[in-house]
């Protein structure tokens, strides 16, 4: 059995647009993996354990995790909004001490919310 395949002449903006919308598909896919890694980890760990390891966060990771948490939750703060924009929008800019002292405890109370962890176990 033969199969015919064919092609058709797609003009070059489509073409980039829908290798950018496949591209962004991989990334986010990318990353959802690697914070789930990390969040699975926190959530094996015990409370003192967590703490400590979310206080060490650098910033980068923080707010990567943080809207990772902040997305399986489905909570809606607008501290945390604020934040995730704010970083969105200069990402070089540090987040001030008391930012990332409520950031930090902000994704220290939220995966010990029963959503997350419930969202979680859904993902494996």
């Amino acid at each position: 059995m033969t199969h015919e395949t064919k092609t058709m002449e797609v003009p070059v903006a489509i073409a980039d647009r829908v290798q950018a919308l496949i591209d962004a598909f991989e990334a986010k896919e990318k990353f959802n993996a690697e914070r789930q890694v990390i969040v699975n980890n926190f959530l094996s760990m015990d409370n003192l354990s967590c703490e400590m390891a979310v206080y060490s966060l650098a910033q980068d990771e923080l707010l990567d995790t943080l809207r990772y948490v902040y997305e399986l939750s489905g909570t809606n703060s607008r501290f945390v909004k604020n934040i995730l924009t704010q970083s969105r929008e200069n990402p070089k800019k540090m987040l001030s001490d008391a930012q990332r002292s409520s950031a930090k405890s902000l994704l220290f109370n939220l995966l010990n919310d029963p959503s997350v962890i419930s969202a979680m176990k859904e993902t494996q």
